[in-house]
């Protein structure tokens, strides 16, 4: 049966492979040669593209996994062969999760040297967070898991894949909102303000003295109207300083620092499997009431 699964989608597996490979030389490429024009010229839509890459791959094996099989009647030649329903979903995720997993595994290497070799940036940046980072993985077999259950549940691939994109797209966005969450942000604070401390800064600005957050219905800008007349009046470090006390505030960067990468890398890829492990379920039980 394991074999019998693996031949059905073998194409589109062969194909997922191939394109990895040819992203993956193109990552090489654009690594090795990071300072030239061509490479730097587009790095913002390199960024773009490749972040949506993980869920793109598991979105294509996983919507016509089930759905291709019903659409094509072919699901009836295994049941008719003494093969539970279960048993059969059971090899078909079972060997798309290996060659999903495999292949988002595949590109954590390749992707974390790219983003080093051509951006030079910090990996707790949210723009090089969801490039780089075991979290990938996560995002290939959510996207695995959903587009299999949406398949499952409308049983036309091209409509499955049509509505998988809106879903994974807004599950991206609702927990990269909450990411900032994932780990404790630390405070510096200084009497005025001064350079950003490396990390992924979240908030800035002046806050009365012995604070370092917002009172309750205040913004992180609420103070800055009192010391912008009297910073208009001076120009030096001192001044600047002195209109800061007179008005009882510091300045307090809200960040998280890069030795954070790793805990919200972690904390993010649980969520994602989880989700991965909710959608498996649905598409369990979607197909075990299939009157098909």
């Amino acid at each position: 049966m394991t074999w019998v699964a693996w031949r059905v989608q073998r194409l589109q597996y062969l194909t997922a492979a191939g394109a990895v490979l040819v992203i993956g030389l193109w990552l090489i490429m654009s690594g090795l040669y990071g300072d030239s024009s061509w490479s730097q010229a587009g790095i913002n839509g390199n960024i773009i593209g490749l972040s949506v890459l993980p869920g793109l791959l598991g979105l294509t094996l996983g919507t016509f996994l089930v759905a291709d099989e019903v659409h094509n009647k072919t699901n009836r030649l295994a049941w008719s062969q003494s093969i539970s329903r279960s048993r059969w979903l059971a090899n078909k995720l079972a060997i798309g999760t290996v060659v999903v997993g495999v292949l988002s595994a595949a590109l954590v290497p390749l992707l974390d040297w790219w983003s080093g070799a051509v951006n030079l940036g910090l990996d707790i940046q949210p723009k090089f967070f969801d490039v780089t980072g075991i979290v990938i993985i996560g995002y290939a077999l959510f996207a695995f898991m959903l587009g299999a259950a949406l398949g499952a549940i409308i049983q036309k691939p091209a409509w499955a894949f049509a509505a998988s994109v809106p879903v994974f797209a807004l599950v991206r966005l609702v927990v990269g909102g909450l990411r900032s969450t994932f780990a404790k942000p630390l405070s510096l604070v200084e009497p005025i303000q001064g350079s950003q401390p490396n990390g992924w800064v979240l908030h800035y600005g002046y806050l009365p003295l012995g604070q370092t957050t917002p009172a309750a219905g205040q913004t992180w800008a609420a103070k800055l109207l009192q010391v912008d007349s009297c910073f208009n009046r001076v120009s030096s470090i001192a001044g600047q300083t002195h209109c800061a006390l007179v008005a009882h505030l510091h300045w307090v960067w809200q960040y998280q620092p890069e030795s954070h990468y790793w805990p919200i890398q972690w904390f993010e890829l649980a969520i994602f499997l989880c989700l991965a492990i909710v959608f498996l379920v649905v598409t369990l039980i979607t197909v075990r009431r299939w009157q098909t």
